[in-house]
């Protein structure tokens, strides 16, 4: 999507979304366990959500390889996104609705207001927080909008015919789901940081849902439980909303 331009009204372009352009200028990624993300000498490193300084616990660095992450076998896996009386954007910001709980989470933000340097490590916090909240962390699903980067052709996958957002559908653990894009589209995370947009787990406990152009926040739908642990794990970063409430999208107003 150019910048500037609203997704909600028109068909949306082939192009990258203005995270992804800002994130392939970077030379380094936060390359993350289950948990946190360390510097090369195993340091904490910190990162800021919000408002609020993260310190960020050390764990063992994992490897993702892409043979961790396949096609799904059909798209049956991603029919039950598809209701005729929910409206497509609410379903790219906020995934499903029936969940006990949702809240949007902070990305993280510069002091000048503008994206830091590498990845952004609140999704994949998010999901390492997320997955003792389902009975199936190794069998996950990544829905990724197909037209999110123009680099290189999209990847044969199943689609799920999200309107104006078709997305192609992948599953692995729990764990490689937040590097998905990458993965499927370049086989390397290398200097891709790319968001999954949509991802669940094998039994459905909870969906997190980071729309291509989101800039603020994130969505998450979970149970009760789920949601305090991701409060306590992204502390002055998580609030509670109400399914399909407005919020905003961009950073620039001028782009709202």
């Amino acid at each position: 999507m150019t910048v500037g331009t609203h997704v909600h009204s028109g068909v949306s372009p082939a192009l990258p979304s203005p995270r992804e352009t800002r994130a392939l200028r970077h030379d380094r990624a936060l390359r993350a366990g289950h948990n946190a993300a360390i510097d090369a000498r195993g340091a904490p490193l910190q990162t800021r959500l919000g408002s609020e300084p993260v310190r960020l616990g050390v764990v063992l660095r994992q490897t993702v390889r892409v043979t961790d992450l396949h096609p799904a076998a059909s798209s049956d896996e991603g029919q039950w996104l598809l209701r005729s009386e929910v409206d497509w954007w609410d379903l790219v910001r906020y995934g499903p609705p029936d969940f006990d709980v949702y809240v949007r989470i902070a990305l993280s933000q510069g002091p000048d207001g503008v994206d830091p340097p590498g990845e952004d490590p609140a999704v994949r916090l998010a999901l390492a927080t997320l997955a003792p909240f389902t009975a199936t962390p190794a069998n996950g699903y990544a829905a990724i909008w197909e037209g999110w980067t123009s680099g290189v052709p999209a990847p044969r996958a199943p689609r799920v015919q999200i309107p104006n957002r078709a997305m192609l559908l992948f599953t692995g653990p729990v764990e490689v789901l937040r590097d998905a894009p990458a993965l499927a589209w370049y086989g390397s995370t290398q200097g891709r940081y790319q968001e999954p947009h949509l991802v669940w787990p094998e039994d459905r406990a909870w969906c997190l849902a980071c729309e291509v152009d989101e800039e603020i926040e994130f969505t998450v739908g979970c149970s009760d439980d789920a949601a305090h642990a991701l409060a306590g794990a992204l502390p002055g970063a998580v609030r509670r909303v109400q399914y399909g409430d407005p919020a905003p999208l961009y950073r620039d107003p001028a782009q709202r």
